[in-house]
């Protein structure tokens, strides 16, 4: 039975942080309305000024806008048979502030930071459009790899990202990139990049010798093409797109490694020395209500020398792909972000939306010869593999508050590599409460 809820302290600011940006959603339109007007007939309007339309936005002139964000998402968690889990049933999800805007005609940025006990910059970058094709952003942002990991955390379909987008996509890292639309079908993005991701990075305390250096990895570099193949039509039309990234790896315990939902290994890294090499394919289409989009991802990585006597071993792979099915009961348009036609207390119930999902991540070596071994110096590693089914239902109360509900289950492969060693079957409950403003 899943275990009785209780409020901690971190629930309960949580909801403060809810009721008083709610009360922040709410004045500004009562107030903008019982305003008189202030300016003087016949002098100039001054060149700085606050707008809600419909966030908070700092204009300067025509030429400069600074517009200020607040992200807060809150999670409620229940779990048949409990789990091992680092936050209990409650996680205070994300908490994040960011600034922004554009100047002038051409310059855009952003600087995105979570504000959590270990601080952490998140997005932090300038977007040049140097062309009517091209585009260059310099700074830290996500890799152009992955549909689902390129999608912003706050406009996903179901509370958590699927296990490939957490595992295989390298997600952010410093770099430059090149991106833009060619004529009406054809968008690109092309960067280099100083590592290979934050996904893939270590995170674990690593044990050096006297006089030995911490292994980094080589640079990566990293593109995805996206074509309307049936004309250019927004999310109406079918999209199609591929990506891939290349990256060197160093050497020992550093290849990716599997991960429950809640984030527990159910394959742990081997040994690894070499390329790393991810391609991935995706698709969407959005017709009216209706939401379709699946993915494909395959890793490769090295393993040269990794073997007894110093020999190469088989190439590690990680695979993974995901089939989801959404729709908006209420009837707004899928395609572009959904806004309640009529919102709670305004005359209507909100948006109304429910999906479902089917992923599978799974790590296996390229040699399936012979007997198979949990090892991580094997030639032959002995496949696991985790395949989760979500359904949910999302509520968009209005423009800035969405809730979110899930059921979530998980079956892996191997019951000897589980949260629960000789339980391969999990099930969850997540309901999140998210506000962005």
């Amino acid at each position: 039975m899943p275990p009785n809820i209780r409020f901690s302290s971190s629930c309960l600011r949580f909801l403060q942080h809810l009721a008083a940006t709610m009360l922040l959603v709410v004045a500004p339109p009562v107030l903008a309305a019982a305003q008189t007007p202030t300016d003087v007939p016949g002098e100039p309007e001054s060149p700085i000024r606050l707008e809600w339309d419909p966030l908070p936005s700092l204009r300067i002139g025509d030429d400069v806008r600074i517009d200020l964000r607040l992200k807060l998402q809150g999670d409620l968690r229940a779990f048949s048979p409990e789990q091992p889990t680092d936050n209990g049933t409650f996680e205070l999800h994300r908490r994040r502030v960011s600034i922004e805007g554009r100047l002038f005609e051409d310059i855009e940025f952003q600087i995105e930071r979570e504000l959590r006990e270990r601080r952490v910059w998140r997005d932090v970058y300038v977007n040049f459009r140097a062309a009517g094709a091209l585009q260059v952003r310099a700074g830290k942002f996500k890799m152009p790899f992955g549909l689902e990991e390129t999608t912003p955390t706050m406009d996903l379909d179901f509370v958590y990202r699927t296990l490939g987008s957490d595992g295989l996509t390298p997600a952010r890292d410093i770099g430059v990139m090149a991106h833009g639309r060619i004529g009406r079908l054809l968008e690109y993005e092309a960067g280099g990049f100083k590592e290979d991701g934050e996904n893939a990075r270590l995170t674990e305390p690593v044990f050096l010798l006297p006089g030995e250096e911490e292994a980094e990895g080589g640079r990566a570099i990293a593109a995805r093409v996206v074509t309307t193949p049936f004309g250019r039509g927004g999310g109406s039309r079918p999209r199609l797109g591929v990506a891939v990234t290349s990256s060197t790896l160093p050497e020992g315990l550093n290849s990716l490694r599997g991960r429950t939902v809640f984030g527990s290994d159910f394959f742990p890294r081997v040994y690894v020395r070499g390329r790393r090499t991810r391609v991935g394919a995706e698709a969407e289409w959005n017709p009216g209500p209706v939401g379709l989009r699946g993915e494909y991802i395959r890793v490769g990585e090295d393993r040269e020398g990794q073997g007894l006597g110093d020999v190469d071993l088989s190439e590690f792979i990680g695979r993974s792909w995901y089939a989801t099915a959404t729709w908006v009961m209420t009837g707004e348009d899928k395609a572009n972000r959904i806004r309640p036609r009529r919102s709670l207390f305004q005359g209507g119930v909100g948006a109304v939306e429910i999906g479902t999902r089917l992923e599978i991540l799974r790590f296996e070596s390229a040699n399936r010869e012979g007997p198979a071994f949990r090892n991580p110096r094997a030639d032959h590693v002995a496949m696991n593999e985790d395949r989760v089914w979500t359904s949910g239902v999302n509520w968009y109360v209005n423009r800035w508050i969405k809730i979110q509900a899930n059921a979530i289950r998980e079956a892996i492969e191997d019951e000897a590599r589980t949260p629960l060693v000789g339980t391969r079957t999990f099930w969850s409950g997540v309901l999140r409460m998210q506000l962005v403003l």
